[in-house]
């Protein structure tokens, strides 16, 4: 494993079970649904440029503050930005040193409560106050020294009463088999964990149920046994969606007590089957089913009630070979024109729209989502664009 690659290149997509089916509909500006349930479609309202010469990424908002928490992927910073793309502060934390985490980069980050900025790293979480000063260091246990150029995702949290707890683990935001090839890494969920940071307590929550589709095989799907999971702060849930299932569960909050799942219905969908354990990495049928087979991809709350599933279709292997001799680096699992997108309200499946280019990093509330732009591999960009999107009825 290239630890050298950018993080992305291990975020290489969720799979999901299911059967090929085609629908089609015509892509827009304005992306329609043809399902009689509602008249839903996807705007674009609003963009903005950040500056900083190399690429940022942002991965949370603060709608109290109005501003986003990013990212510089090469100086290594941390980024407060304005919502018309002005950098405010930046912060450096990286190094050996008082008040420095040491030389790994963070796989996760957000905005906390009261304020908090987060940082969290393979084997630690921190939290700074607004002026990037530390308040709070807490040790993770985990057998898995992820490497990456920066965040991967937003670190999660949910209260209760004068406790706060963190949903972290590298297995958040990749598959546990990456560095594990043996049962453990077959069940990702095992680095999952819940930490409190007021007593330093950490646990592995949630493991498969017995119905999910991991548990139906000795087999494993390498790099698809990911997850996208949210928790929604008005009903103290933890939504999760994996990436072989078509359902989404939730949990009580802050029980973590299963409390129901939500039919997801994939219109056009292409399974692969799963391989042995310890497979040989040059294996046809494990290189069908990382770049090939169909996965979900993001589930992002973006309203009270309102939640978008990004999912990529799957392809067959005559059209990956076709692709592939047209283009060399062609990825499957990034192509617009292999996605979709759901929309799930009222905890039932409402829309099916037709993806957007970019890659759809959180919600913003009211319907509206953030979007970073596709990067111009042909030029050096001095800028960073970002686009935002509302799901309009």
């Amino acid at each position: 494993m290239n630890f050298n690659q950018h993080p992305l290149a291990y975020f290489l997509g969720f799979l999901s079970t299911g059967i090929l089916l085609y629908s089609c509909s015509e892509s827009d500006t304005s992306i329609k649904s043809d399902q009689s349930s509602g008249n839903y479609h996807i705007e674009k309202i609003d963009s903005f440029e950040v500056n900083n010469l190399t690429r940022v990424i942002i991965r949370d908002y603060s709608p109290e503050e109005k501003k986003y928490l990013g990212y510089a992927m090469v100086e290594d910073d941390f980024l407060e930005i304005s919502e018309e793309g002005e950098i405010l502060k930046r912060a450096h934390k990286k190094g050996e040193g008082l008040g420095l985490y040491g030389n790994w980069n963070p796989i996760g980050m957000g905005f906390g409560p009261s304020g908090m900025r987060i940082a969290e790293l393979p084997f630690s979480i921190l939290a700074y106050n607004r002026d990037f000063e530390e308040i709070y260091r807490q040790r993770i246990q985990s057998p898995l020294p992820i490497r990456g150029f920066g965040p991967m995702g937003r670190t999660e949290y949910y209260q209760n009463q004068d406790s706060t707890y963190f949903l972290v683990g590298p297995s958040n935001y990749l598959s546990a088999h990456y560095l594990i090839h043996n049962e453990e890494g077959r069940d990702t969920l095992t680095n999952f964990y819940s930490i409190n940071i007021q007593s330093g307590d950490m646990k592995s929550v949630l493991p498969y149920r017995e119905e999910s589709i991991y548990k139906q095989t000795l087999d494993i799907y390498p790099e698809l046994m990911t997850k996208s999971f949210v928790v929604d702060h008005e009903t103290n849930e933890l939504l999760v969606l994996h990436g072989l299932e078509n359902k989404i569960e939730v949990y009580s909050l802050p029980s973590l007590d299963f409390k129901e799942s939500i039919p997801i219905d994939h219109s056009e969908f292409l399974e692969y089957s799963p391989v042995p354990i310890g497979i040989n990495s040059n294996d046809d049928r494990l290189t069908a089913l990382r770049l090939m087979s169909g996965r979900n991809q993001n589930l992002i709350q973006i309203d009270k009630d309102l939640f978008l599933i990004k999912y990529f279709t799957g392809v067959t292997e005559g059209q990956f070979n076709t692709r592939r001799g047209q283009d060399a680096i062609y990825s499957p699992a990034n192509d617009t024109k292999e996605q979709k997108i759901l929309l799930i309200s009222g905890r039932k499946q409402v829309a099916e729209l037709e993806s957007i280019p970019g890659s759809i990093l959180f919600g913003l509330g009211d319907g509206k989502f953030l979007v970073v732009e596709p990067e111009n591999t042909e030029i050096e960009e001095e800028v960073t664009r970002f686009s935002i999107y509302q799901v309009q009825n």
